[in-house]
């Protein structure tokens, strides 16, 4: 099912329709969600078709599309009926439907689930300081300074710097790492197509590699796809689950090439004992609204190495190093610069998060040792053992079946109990974005491009393009394309994957209604 748009969705949960009695429901909800997508006046049409239905029709709604739909798509139809008919319908459809776990269960799991007192009180401290780029604060007071200071202490590093996004910290790396026209980058099958696109800008190719069924990039792998012109391996460590650093660092010093962290989704998390951040020749991190440290957007690179974090420093700020680091060298570089930097608002946010950052990991673990606790041993799954049981932060947990049938018929075992915290990962990764943002993002009906974490959906590389022809990457490696296939084992190994989710605001309660839907899931589909 594409969730790229609304409408194919719709149409696809459409066609599979059975004859119910749901069917005619369902065709008027699609008109109406149509209506809904093309703005504010047919919106009101929308609310006009839908608000007639009465409360039996619409838990008939929203029943019948939590047996025939996919997360995404009933995530999305669900918060187009819940704009139309108010807090207080929606709660009591859901509850009708026997979905009240939606309601009462909390899903979506970043550090934004704990944004409270402190990012108010440091937002308008900065605010009532009518200072908000960071160079016009002392040192001392600078949030960003501060955030940094703070990163630096909790990873072990010797440099943080904050940019925009974890995008601009991923191609200042790899910039200040060397990388550039004719070079090629190892990076994971499995990834954000942010990881590709950013290879792609510094002029270098994208090289994809297999990845484990930890997500992690498989070792032997990128063993395999080191050529002459590689000049950098990202490792990517996916949903805080950290990927097997130790043989790729052993693998790149072998061959004299730098190892980049991309750890976006995994701030905090440990490696063998060692926070994620400083085992590579640099990391980059996120604090995008979903990440561990959720400050909207921004994010941040981290290095032990002074050439490169000045580099970083003049890639994004110009000629000015923060007053923190003066007594470094400087090299006196000349370059151009793009004032990719953070400001204090975001980096008011980021220091709150920081600073409750292990709370938020400990909750997860207890969730996810408990849930797995209470639900016990299982007959049709394997329980993906993690690269650091420890360090894991406990967020996505991946179950390993023996074929995709039976992924599937788990994963909808346990959402027919009203659990939506399983997970397949095709339903993950073909829009699960939504799931996440589109409750958020309804008022103004906007729906996020989703679907761009498998390699074979990466647009611009898989076309081979760049920003302009006379600068495009694979003129110098006219030999390395993207034959059809060339992700298969990967996908392969997702297809059999799916992932339980825990929030740090689960509960005991919360966990054992989650671990209870897992062992009569477990049961049911091993047929006892």
């Amino acid at each position: 099912m594409d969730f790229k748009d609304l409408r194919a969705a719709l149409a696809a949960i459409t066609a599979e329709q059975t004859h119910d009695g749901s069917g005619r429901a369902l065709k008027d909800l699609q008109s109406a969600a149509y209506a809904a997508l093309a703005g504010d006046e047919a919106h009101d049409e929308f609310r006009k078709a839908f608000v007639t239905k009465d409360d039996d029709e619409i838990a008939d709604v929203i029943r019948y599309l939590s047996r025939t739909a996919s997360p995404p798509a009933v995530s999305v139809v669900l918060s187009l009926i819940q704009d139309a008919v108010g807090e207080q319908r929606y709660a009591a459809a859901l509850r009708a439907a026997g979905l009240g776990n939606y309601l009462d269960i909390p899903y979506t799991s970043t550090g934004a689930e704990l944004t409270g007192e402190a990012e108010e009180r440091y937002v308008l401290e900065a605010l009532r300081s009518k200072r908000l780029w960071r160079y016009e604060v002392p040192a001392s007071r600078s949030f960003v300074g501060r955030f940094e200071q703070g990163m630096e202490s909790l990873l072990g590093v010797k440099h943080v710097h904050a940019t925009v996004s974890g995008t601009t910290a991923l191609t200042a790396a790899m910039l200040g790492l060397g990388v550039g026209p004719g070079d090629e980058v190892i990076l994971p099958a499995v990834t954000w197509v942010g990881c590709a696109d950013a290879v792609i800008l510094c002029g270098a190719v994208p090289v994809i590699a297999q990845v484990d069924a930890t997500l992690g990039i498989s070792v032997a792998d990128v063993a395999r796809a080191i050529t002459e012109r590689t000049r950098a391996v990202m490792a990517v460590s996916l949903f805080g689950a950290p990927c097997d650093l130790g043989p790729l660092r052993a693998l790149t010093d072998r061959h004299g090439i730098a190892l980049l962290e991309d750890n976006a989704q995994a701030v905090g998390v440990s490696y063998r004992g060692r926070r994620l951040g400083g085992i590579g020749d640099a990391a980059i991190f996120s604090t995008k609204f979903m990440k561990f440290v959720a400050a909207g957007d921004g994010g941040y690179l981290a290095t032990n190495s002074d050439e490169l974090y000045q580099f970083a420093v003049h890639y994004t700020g110009g000629r000015t190093i923060p007053a923190r680091k003066r007594a470094m060298n400087l090299s006196g570089r000349i370059m151009p610069a793009t004032g990719l930097r953070m400001n204090e608002l975001t980096g008011a946010v980021a220091l709150a998060q920081l600073e409750r950052l292990d709370e938020l990991l400990g909750r997860l673990r207890t969730a996810r040792d408990r849930i797995f606790e209470l639900a016990g041993p299982a007959r049709t799954y394997q329980r993906v053992p993690s690269n650091d049981p420890a360090g894991d932060s406990g967020w996505m947990t991946p179950l390993l079946f023996p074929d995709e049938p039976a992924c599937q018929a788990f994963a909808a075992a346990v959402r027919a109990r009203g659990i939506r915290h399983v997970t397949t990962s095709r339903e993950l990764f073909a829009g699960g974005e939504i799931e996440h943002c589109y409750a958020a993002m309804s008022t103004d009906r906007y729906l996020p491009a989703t679907g761009a974490h498998w390699a074979t959906e990466f647009r611009a590389m898989n076309a081979r393009v760049g920003i302009d022809a006379r600068s495009n990457p694979w003129s110098h490696v006219p030999d390395r394309d993207y034959r059809p296939g060339f992700m298969d084992e990967s996908l392969r190994l997702l297809r059999r994957l799916a992932f339980v989710q825990t929030n740090p605001r689960l509960e005991p309660a919360h966990c054992e209604e989650i671990a209870g839907a897992l062992a009569a899931a477990d049961a049911e589909c091993a047929g006892g």
